[in-house]
């Protein structure tokens, strides 16, 4: 019975924060297949780790902390090292009429990590300021403050108000 709780209870984590992981991933490798893979490392990671979270929030950090050392360390590998931005950008997976959302997601995508990451899951993934700040283990005000540096370099970038 015990095995039956823990499958139901890993299914329930992965469905609520597939996308997030994706999308952290995402927004370091640029790349989809790359990010599927990562998010598939961290949800057997996890699977394979046995953890017990308090709360779903600590689950949800403890997965977005996995998926951005897991980037990190394979954006250090040497294969990634003579990849072409725009090779990169060509394969993110955003259409629109005008182009404007690709262009967006590229100045996103561009952004440095301490900018990115709290941007992306604020304006992204929906995630409160102070949901953000929990999982990225920060200030609520360097929270705030992240998202605003970052929406302002996104304008100046792309002249997009809707950042």
């Amino acid at each position: 019975m015990q095995d039956a709780e823990q499958n139901q209870l890993f299914d329930t984590l992965y469905r609520k924060n597939v996308n997030t992981v994706y999308n952290v991933a995402m927004s370091f490798m640029k790349n989809p297949s790359e990010a599927e893979d990562i998010t598939s490392d961290v949800f057997v990671q996890l699977l394979e780790s046995g953890m017990h979270f308090t709360d779903e929030g600590h689950a949800r950090a403890w997965l977005i902390t996995v998926t951005r050392n897991r980037c990190k360390n394979q954006l250090k590998h040497w294969f990634r090292r003579g990849r072409a931005a725009e090779e990169i950008m060509e394969q993110i997976p955003v259409s629109d009429s005008d182009g404007e959302l690709r262009e967006v997601m590229q100045a996103l995508y561009a952004l440095p990590e301490r900018y990115r990451l709290p941007l992306l899951l604020f304006a992204v993934e929906g995630y409160s300021v102070h949901e953000t700040a929990q999982m990225l283990k920060m200030n609520e005000s360097t929270v705030r403050t992240r998202i605003a540096r970052a929406r302002e370099m996104i304008r100046r970038e792309t002249g997009v108000d809707e950042a």
